[in-house]
């Protein structure tokens, strides 16, 4: 007996401790930006949300248009524009251009665990669009630092569950 328990405190240094792995969420969109096809946005958003630096989050583009249960569903909204704008008889397709000046926009990013929604960040930004526009990629940062970052809404909102519960 004894043996064994100097076997087992022996070989526990060289164990390796067990992480928890980082969790994976999807990243969806319903719209875009100038500069963009539907299609490339997940993947841009997804490249940026990665750029953050979470430990405990993963982020991969939505393979399809079904929403998985961990997912950040991303919205953007053009903003009014007080610069005017010209009128064309026909437009160009959103994906082959962008803005000629930087305008402005809503951001959304809304948190789905298990399919239950979480939580909602909302962000005004200014951006010229194009997946070459620092001031959009900065942007997508800033909201999935703000939405799941160690001080962001997600942790917030998990803290403040955690301490409802130990009242009951």
């Amino acid at each position: 007996m004894v043996a064994q328990l100097v076997l087992a405190a022996t070989l526990m240094p060289f164990t390796p401790a067990i992480a928890a792995s980082p969790l994976t969420l999807q990243v969806e969109t319903s719209d875009t930006l100038p500069g963009f096809h539907l299609r490339d946005m997940p993947r841009y958003l997804a490249l940026h949300m990665a750029e953050v630096g979470l430990a405990d989050w993963r982020f991969e583009p939505s393979a399809d248009k079904g929403s998985a249960p961990d997912r950040v569903e991303w919205r953007f909204k053009l903003n009014p524009y007080a610069g005017g704008d010209v009128r064309a008889f026909a437009r160009p397709h959103m994906a082959d251009r962008i803005f000629a000046a930087h305008r402005p926009i809503t951001i959304e990013a809304r948190l789905y665990l298990n399919g239950e929604y979480q939580t909602l960040i909302e962000k005004q930004a200014i951006v010229e669009g194009g997946p070459k526009d620092p001031d959009l990629a900065a942007a997508v940062a800033s909201v999935t630092q703000t939405l799941l970052g160690p001080s962001g809404a997600y942790s917030a909102a998990e803290a403040a569950r955690r301490s409802a519960n130990r009242r009951r």
